[in-house]
């Protein structure tokens, strides 16, 4: 019977299983670098094969992958993190290249995906975002201040194109709004009004809703009495008289309508509060405008504004002594 050498080798291996296992061992930890060496170049030069190996096996054992990653990253969830945030930092320009490329390929199906998206959930949109703004309006406002400030030519050519598709609409809310909001309206109108004459200073919440109160009871009056009433400058736009509270009445449109511009006493003991709101909600410099605008009003030659101005006595027209006290 002829000589089998891979036969007589078999055999010796089963034969001496412990004494070669621990000799390859042995061998193993005497040329570990080698070894290393050895698989780095192999799969070197077969990377394609490797790579599809490895990928036909993942393929095979993919819930066993999976269960083998989760249980790994569960040991070693914050050494994840750090990697994950470490990663993300070396390679911002590549996650931004990757989502950028990947939000145009998806572009339109985002778009529409969105859009039935909005259409089914609407009123939780609406609710959530209105809830947002409650928690967050200082930063809401803010941020839309900003954008408008950096927007403001696109913003404006962009309501200029609404408004232009949709006349008959715009009209229609416009009409509904003024019919619902006649107060704001009326207000809006004395503003600008008032802002014309550079006679406005930046108003408080309460100080606004009192202007809207005196305009709904001067409504109230002229539907409870079938006359005509007016809300009055008591010191004149004219002579520097403010749009505030402080300086604001219910007239009868005859009553008022008389009066006009004229400066009377109750004018006059207004002027002190006038020259301290613009003192501190414009600036001194129009403080003292609207003390030479007054005195102009009042008649008042250049000598006595310096005197007024200084504090001297005045020989004519004393109810101003109270203004500089």
């Amino acid at each position: 019977m002829a000589y089998n050498k891979k036969a007589s080798d078999k055999a010796y291996r089963e034969r001496n299983r412990e004494k070669v296992a621990a000799r390859k061992k042995a061998w193993n930890e005497r040329n570990r670098e080698r070894i290393k060496e050895k698989q780095k170049a192999w799969r070197e030069r077969n990377r394609e094969k490797v790579a599809a190996n490895k990928k036909a096996w993942n393929e095979r054992n993919r819930e066993r992958v999976l269960a083998k990653k989760k249980a790994y990253r569960e040991r070693n969830r914050e050494q994840t993190a750090e990697s994950i945030k470490a990663w993300r930092e070396r390679n911002r320009e590549r996650i931004k290249k990757t989502q950028r490329a990947y939000r145009e390929r998806t572009r339109d199906r985002k778009q529409i995906t969105d859009k039935i998206w909005y259409e089914k959930n609407r009123e939780k949109v609406r609710m959530r975002a209105k809830v947002w703004y409650e928690n967050n309006r200082e930063r809401a406002e803010a941020k839309k201040r900003v954008y408008r400030e950096l927007n403001r030519e696109h913003i404006t050519k962009k309501q200029k194109a609404w408004r232009e598709r949709n006349r008959e609409r715009k009209a229609a809310t416009d009409k509904a709004w003024r019919e619902q909001n006649s107060e704001l309206k009326r207000e809006h109108h004395r503003q600008r009004r008032a802002k014309k004459k550079n006679a406005q200073v930046t108003l408080t919440a309460k100080e606004k809703e009192k202007l809207l109160v005196l305009e709904r009871t001067r409504q109230e009056l002229q539907m409870e009495t079938g006359r005509s009433y007016h809300i009055d400058h008591i010191l004149p736009l004219a002579h520097g008289g403010l749009h505030h509270p402080v300086n604001l009445r219910i007239l009868e449109g005859t009553e008022n309508l008389s009066k006009q511009d004229k400066l009377l006493p109750e004018a006059i003991a207004l002027a002190p509060e006038h020259f301290r709101l613009y003192s501190e909600r414009v600036s001194p410099d129009r403080a003292w405008e609207f003390v030479r605008q007054l005195a102009a009003g009042l008649g008042l030659s250049e000598d006595d504004l310096d005197s007024l101005i200084s504090g001297k006595p005045l020989k004519r027209k004393p109810t101003l002594e109270d203004f500089m006290a």
